[in-house]
């Protein structure tokens, strides 16, 4: 059975008509649907890191919020370990194993205290005192922020109120973890602390890894990429897989690492690249791979 299985899964947003300016808010007017998701179907194995991919608008945020029932579907199924989130009485259980992190931190810091703030979850769980107290500093410190944790979070960088929000999350001791653009207004440093702390979660920990992401650098480090356009999957597979298909995905205004950027580039020129590199090494090597080859011959 797979940790999260979505099946034929179909979302539409109710929109006022935007052409009807004269009664916009009554009941009873007139509405259009937006539909974001479209027959939808994919699986998660337990313990793998998969990355969203989609531009503006192709339903990654709107799948995000499904995997642990903030919205229901209108019609298939989502299911969490053989749980329907259609389910209202599976909900608190579904959102134990799940747990969601915002693109904006700030969203998510409900306390003056670091440790106060990841208590917050755990509190809500009615969890007893000693043991939110374990799970706190164990949480901390898997973010490597326990020694801010008698710090106010306001004063601190965007990277470090990121990992707070996820130390948040993982003290409620959630066997997958899904992140929305978590690194979007982090600058480079924030970027790498927060990617490090979700390598290091799903590599040490085995937690399930969603992240939804426009940084492909990022992306590059998934088991698995699942590419949405439109409300329904474009292309799936490894990294190196879907990466490969670079005139695909720019079709559908969608980047590539910038390693395979450069070796993309280099190739169309005539330059014999061989694999597709993913990061600056495997750039490094393949072009030093080509001019030997060049050379030999």
């Amino acid at each position: 059975m797979q940790f999260i299985d979505v099946k034929d899964l179909v979302f539409a947003y109710e929109n006022y008509d935007e052409n009807d300016n004269d009664n916009k808010g009554f009941e009873g007017e007139e509405t259009q649907s937006a539909v974001v998701l479209k027959k939808l179907s994919l699986s998660v194995k337990k313990g793998e890191f998969v990355a969203l991919l989609g531009h503006n608008g192709s339903g990654k945020s709107t799948l995000a919020k499904m995997f642990n029932g903030i919205l229901q579907p209108d019609d298939g199924s989502v299911t969490v370990c053989g749980m329907d989130t259609s389910d209202d009485d599976r909900l608190l259980d579904i959102r134990k194993k799940v747990g969601l992190v915002l693109q904006n931190p700030d969203n998510q810091l409900v306390a003056s205290i670091v440790e106060e703030d990841v208590a917050f979850g755990p509190e809500n769980l009615g969890i007893e005192p000693g043991e939110i107290r374990r799970r706190v500093d164990e949480a901390l410190k898997a973010v490597d922020m326990y020694e801010y944790r008698g710090h106010a979070p306001h004063k601190l960088s965007g990277g470090q109120k990121q990992r707070v929000a996820i130390a948040g999350i993982i003290a409620m001791e959630p066997e997958c973890i899904v992140l929305d653009e978590p690194t979007a207004m982090l600058d480079p440093q924030g970027r790498k602390e927060v990617m490090d702390t979700i390598l290091k979660l799903n590599r040490e920990k085995n937690i399930t890894i969603i992240l939804i992401t426009h940084y492909m650098d990022e992306a590059a480090l998934a088991d698995r990429l699942i590419v949405l356009d439109g409300g329904e999957i474009l292309t799936q597979g490894t990294p190196r897989e879907v990466f490969t298909n670079v005139e695909l995905l720019k079709s559908h205004s969608l980047d590539v690492p910038q390693a395979t950027e450069l070796a993309y580039k280099l190739r169309s020129s005539g330059f014999k690249i061989g694999n597709t590199p993913l990061n600056a090494d495997e750039c490094v090597e393949e072009i030093v791979n080509a001019l030997t080859r060049k050379s030999v011959n």
